[in-house]
């Protein structure tokens, strides 16, 4: 019989016997449950901070912090994950570092800001952990990105996370990547990533292209039918309507001089 209690640091197992035979649960379910609360202590540490917070850091597992930057932490807090997972990078096998670096990749960088309630008719709020979020980003490809690059691990992976970089909503993508190329070292990113980079791009500019001429026709209509509201409002004379005119205004000058005369 296996009982399973909750202490301060975790949970313990003890095994009981019943009849002289040991009966153990599945070593998987106590895994669970002991991932289970870990997971409970860090998030209560990244809440409180304090003392606490380097302890729980320390003891918690790679997959913890990753789960736990995959919950969209406050840039301030997610910035004392990562230190932690970097802090940890020489200690790594290759296989494991290899692992915590797809995870990484996959979520793009874990540059995407936490939920946020939209700020009202003016958009969404702004992002204020902006420069944070993308120094965070930074530090993850530096210290565990580019070691995996430079081993040339799942090339493929590589070229998808420099599109999706690039094109992330607030720009905060655009400016990590424009740092990691800054940095003049190999970026790993490979040809199909700048081609799928060059493409998408390429796309947008035809994008525009297309949006300005359509503009531009819809400018020339509007120009064209005012023209043609202005063509119907003015008079068109013949040229035996201007000899008509013409003799009407002479009578009317005329009649203006004889009144003047007679007058005098």
């Amino acid at each position: 019989m296996v009982k399973e209690t909750e202490g301060p640091t975790g949970t313990e197992t003890t095994h009981e016997t019943t009849h002289g035979h040991a009966h153990e649960r599945p070593a998987s379910a106590g895994a669970r449950r002991i991932s289970v609360t870990g997971a409970r202590m860090l998030r209560e540490a990244l809440r409180h901070g304090g003392d606490a917070l380097s302890a729980a850091l320390r003891e918690a597992d790679d997959g913890l912090l990753l789960s736990a930057l995959d919950e969209g932490l406050p840039a301030e807090r997610a910035t004392r994950v990562v230190v932690e997972l970097v802090r940890r990078a020489p200690e790594r096998g290759q296989e494991l570092a290899d692992a915590v670096c797809e995870k990484v990749l996959l979520a793009q960088l874990y540059l995407d800001p936490p939920h946020r309630a939209p700020g009202g008719a003016g958009g969404p709020a702004p992002d204020p952990d902006r420069r944070l979020r993308v120094r965070n980003a930074l530090m993850l490809y530096e210290g565990l990105v580019r070691p995996y690059a430079r081993r040339g691990a799942v090339p493929e992976l590589m070229a998808c996370v420099l599109p999706g970089l690039w094109t992330a909503g607030d720009g905060a993508g655009r400016e990590v990547v424009c740092r990691i190329v800054g940095t003049r070292q190999s970026t790993g990113f490979g040809e199909k990533g700048w081609k799928a980079l060059f493409g998408g791009v390429a796309e947008e500019c035809r994008e525009h292209q297309e949006a300005a001429a359509r503009a531009d026709r819809r400018a020339a209509r509007r120009r064209r039918r005012r023209g043609g509201a202005e063509d119907g409002s003015r008079i068109d004379l013949k040229p035996g309507q201007l000899w008509v005119s013409a003799l009407l205004g002479f009578i009317a000058v005329a009649l203006v001089l004889i009144v003047v005369i007679a007058a005098g």
